[in-house]
């Protein structure tokens, strides 16, 4: 078998464990020099800052070592996961050295308050300081967008493709969505929790009213608009938002139940993909679906004799399953 061969079968049997694991990557840079070559490909492709002593080593690495030029950072690091109270001057050191940052999960961790100490004020959008960034994914839980306005008309917004937003649905309700924002969407997944309780038909009318008014003011490249429902699929409230979007003919619109809600959603993530290819599948059907802890994607399909009205659809709903992905 010929020398270049073997190194290949290799590297890409050693990309795979560090991928797998990052702990067996760190190990596997140590071997030698060549394979820390191929390994610090993964290792800087995704980056985890989510405590301030890992932000602090990190930005200590890209702006003053020694082994690696700035150019590195800037071609290899792909995606950074980092937390919604991140300093604003941390903010601008990562984004002007890691400029080809194409993936960005920000996520709200609240820590616990002790006595005498007062909890920690969520900060302006981080979008505002990232201002030489052009991602293509976001998912946020604050961070990225917060309120009272995410500025959403941001040329750091421009090129997002797929856009995963946590916050509850009274706050991105709010926020204003200027009709030249998000030219570059395609992918939109929105918030409706609302826990155990049973929504007042005023209230399922103003979250649908919502939701319109954000389809057809902005978004004109979006295809697909997956709405996070915390209920059961026959619960009342969800039949009702169903009824409400296929009475309007809206054939983006998909409600869909996440198994695992307090995960974090990773926007460069395998399951986030896996979520975002169900959505795709189920585009036109409007159906309320559930993806369970091995990402098997299982929907209830909304029959046409449910159209404009409520009922208990225990019984003469389909069931269909997916293809695994």
């Amino acid at each position: 078998m010929p020398t270049v061969l073997i190194y290949d079968i290799l590297r890409l049997i050693l990309e795979m464990a560090a991928q797998d694991d990052r702990r067996t990557a760190i190990k596997l840079v140590l071997v030698s020099r060549t394979v820390q070559e191929w390994i610090d490909l993964v290792l800087y492709n995704s980056i985890y800052l989510r405590r301030q002593r890992t932000t602090d080593n990190f930005l200590r690495t890209i702006e003053t070592s020694l082994t690696k030029p700035r150019s590195f950072f800037a071609t290899r690091v792909k995606s950074v996961s980092i937390l919604f109270d991140m300093r604003p001057e941390d903010v601008v050191r990562l984004s002007s050295v890691c400029r080809g940052i194409e993936n960005i999960t920000s996520w709200y961790l609240p820590s616990p308050a002790f006595p005498g100490t007062t909890a920690r004020r969520r900060p302006s959008p981080l979008s505002c300081l990232m201002f030489s960034l052009r991602p293509r994914r976001i998912s946020s839980w604050h961070g990225i967008v917060a309120s009272p306005d995410p500025h959403f008309s941001l040329p750091f917004f421009s090129a997002v493709t797929h856009l995963t937003i946590v916050n509850v649905w009274e706050e991105w309700a709010s926020w204003p969505w200027p009709g030249n924002a998000l030219p570059s969407l395609t992918h939109l997944s929105l918030d409706y929790t609302f826990g155990a309780r049973t929504l007042p038909c005023g209230e399922v009318m103003r979250i649908g009213d919502t939701t319109m008014a954000i389809l057809s003011m902005c978004c004109p490249a979006l295809r697909v608009c997956g709405l996070r429902i915390d209920q059961l699929e026959t619960a009342p409230s969800v039949l009702e938002l169903a009824s409400y979007f296929e009475c309007r003919n809206e054939p983006r619109v998909v409600l869909y139940r996440h198994r695992e809600p307090f995960q974090i959603r990773e926007a460069h993530s395998p399951s986030e993909k896996r979520v975002w290819a169900a959505l795709e599948k189920a585009v036109g059907q409007l159906v309320v679906g559930a993806f369970d802890g091995e990402y098997c994607f299982w929907v209830v399909i909304i029959p046409p004799e449910f159209s404009c009205r409520v009922q208990n659809l225990a019984h003469d709903t389909e069931f269909k399953q997916l293809d695994e992905l």
